[in-house]
């Protein structure tokens, strides 16, 4: 067996001791120079009038045979978007929600369930940026055919500008609270670390369906005046402070 022992010359002792003091004061330094960070979670609600309404309707048309029942359901459907149109609605404004064809049965005691006849239904939703010709729009659309309204609901064309307020004010406030915390503790706010947003927030609609679905086929045309009120705007974020 064989050993070998490490021997170092003068001068590389000397180069060692300088590399491991230089590593000591680097670290202390590093130690010295760590961050005091804040984290600091701020929400804020503003609450503005909506300038889109989406209102839910359609048709629902019944026939002896799925033919007759399709025909008559096509038939009033025409009608209903002659007058959406003519209520300054644009084609590509319209869009088909739901529709469905179903077998209605009769069930006979002491007999099998059998098929009377056949349902036809056809939804729509119409986005109007017009809000004081809902009224209007609905009074026309039951006028010419439409029997079933299944709801009224509010928002922004725009969505993601209508947090912008709310943002700066969640900024405001998440700023605010930092001066706070940092006074508190004998300490100023150096600068801002890092901003995010926990996650996206879509203004607080008015219930999707203002109106209860129901059958207005034997209702007179509705005017109804119509109050879209304003809708809550959240905005939340988290910022991390430097502290000094």
């Amino acid at each position: 067996m064989f050993s070998r022992q490490l021997s170092f010359r003068p001068w590389t002792r000397g180069f060692f001791a300088l590399a491991l003091v230089a590593l000591a004061v680097g670290t202390l330094g590093a130690c010295e120079r760590r961050e005091t960070l804040l984290t600091v979670h701020a929400s804020a609600t503003t609450r503005t009038a909506p300038d889109l309404a989406i209102v839910t309707l359609g048709v629902v048309a019944r026939g002896a045979t799925a033919r007759a029942a399709q025909n008559a359901q096509n038939e009033r459907m025409q009608a209903v978007m002659a007058a959406v149109q003519a209520a300054g609605v644009e084609e590509g404004g319209v869009q088909t929600v739901g529709f469905s064809l179903d077998p209605i049965y009769a069930y006979p005691r002491n007999a099998a369930p059998r098929i009377t006849g056949y349902q036809s239904t056809n939804v729509i939703s119409i986005r109007v940026s017009n809000l004081d010709a809902i009224s209007g729009l609905i009074d026309a659309t039951v006028a010419d055919g439409a029997n079933t309204l299944q709801g009224i609901q509010f928002t922004y064309a725009n969505e993601e500008a209508s947090r912008e307020t709310a943002r700066a004010q969640a900024v405001e406030v998440a700023r605010a609270r930092a001066d706070a915390y940092a006074t508190a503790a004998g300490m100023k706010v150096a600068r801002v670390v890092s901003i995010t947003e926990p996650g996206a927030f879509a203004p607080s609609p008015t219930s999707p369906y203002e109106y209860a679905a129901r059958d207005v086929a034997s209702e007179q045309a509705m005017s109804n005046a119509i109050a879209p009120g304003q809708l809550d705007n959240p905005a939340s974020v988290t910022i991390v402070f430097e502290l000094r």
